[in-house]
């Protein structure tokens, strides 16, 4: 069973538009796919069930439980053929409280998942858009991460933050995780959109998905029908796109994949950018030693980011915990403070 995280530090990148229109073209290659939503917003839930309410239980129920009453398979809705989803509604925004004094809380969703691995070809989990524990557990629970992103300058500095996050869960949990970029949003009549693309594949190259998500009016009607692209829009490009990334994740079955944050740990990479031109740049090892972006805005929109790494220096960081870490953790490899 392949289990993929859809995740990204930023909003509005298409994590949920990719986990369902992947989750229901894997289904149409006859593999059987369970669509886990962990979103609080329940977007999934609602992008492929089109009368999702009331719900009588959810993902909520099953990580909640201390005594573990209510198993994975009792929430699990069919959606088609090969095709269920784990619902989420707005409740499961309480579970970080809930759970804030249980120990190995970071696991929860992977011991769900023991009770139906044998059900499942794959597992696709949608993440929220930030990090705290419903994304650890993801990420947890997941051996691949599809990191949607579009191309825009944020999106980039987003990519960075996400790799981070993935190197620290590597660094301080053991738990590998073999992840690739994914260009959504791509828009064929702007410039700058190609250029930022160029970027994007110039630096990551095997660890970026081939196939690209071009912008499409059909997509967003089709998950306010409930309906997943492949069943809404045939010719569209958006059914063009999304089969084309299932062709690629089913070619990865029996191939090696690269990982976006052993690539990018072995590539300088310097970003500056000046509008309209972008020249995206930056080693991730020496940004985890020493950040330092500051921003400067003058007369045409110029912006610039400069990464200016220190000899020697290295870095403190705050953040969210992992298995056998504290909620408020810090650690010091230097004297420079990484944000």
């Amino acid at each position: 069973m392949r289990t993929i995280a859809i995740v990204n530090q930023k909003g509005g990148c298409g994590k949920t538009m990719t986990a369902i229109n992947l989750s229901a073209f894997l289904a149409r290659a006859s593999r059987r796919v369970l669509l886990i939503d962990m979103d609080p917003q329940g977007h999934a839930t609602l992008g492929v069930l089109k009368d999702p309410f009331p719900l009588e239980k959810t993902v909520y129920e099953v990580l909640a439980r201390e005594d573990g009453l209510t198993a994975l398979g009792e929430v699990i809705v069919k959606v088609r053929d090969n095709f269920d989803i784990a619902p989420s509604d707005v409740l499961l925004s309480a579970l970080p409280e809930k759970l804030r004094e249980i120990p190995e809380k970071e696991a929860k969703l992977s011991l769900a998942l023991e009770g139906v691995r044998h059900n499942y070809d794959y597992v696709i989990v949608d993440c929220p858009p930030h990090v705290g524990l419903l994304t650890f557990n993801a990420l947890m629970a997941c051996s691949e991460a599809i990191i949607p992103v579009e191309p825009s300058f944020f999106s980039l500095h987003g990519i960075a933050r996400q790799v981070e996050t993935l190197d620290l869960l590597a660094r301080k949990s053991g738990h590998d995780i073999q992840a690739r970029a994914l260009i959504t949003s791509y828009s064929t009549r702007s410039d700058f959109a190609k250029t930022m693309a160029e970027e994007v594949r110039q630096h990551l190259g095997d660890a970026c998905f081939n196939t690209v998500i071009r912008f499409s009016v059909k997509l967003p009607e089709s998950v306010a029908h409930g309906l997943p692209i492949a069943e809404f829009s045939k010719r569209s490009a958006g059914f063009i796109d999304y089969e084309a990334l299932a062709r690629e994740v089913l070619e990865q079955e029996s191939s090696s994949q690269v990982s976006v944050a052993e690539k990018l740990s072995k590539e300088t990479v310097r970003l500056h950018y000046v509008w309209p031109t972008v020249c995206y740049s930056r080693s991730m090892r020496q940004a985890r030693a020493r950040f330092n972006w500051p921003a400067t805005l003058t007369v045409g929109w110029q912006m610039a980011m400069k990464c200016n790494p220190a000899a020697g220096s290295g870095g403190s960081w705050c953040g969210s915990s992992l298995a056998g870490i504290n909620t408020s953790m810090s650690w010091t490899e230097g004297g420079s403070r990484i944000p």
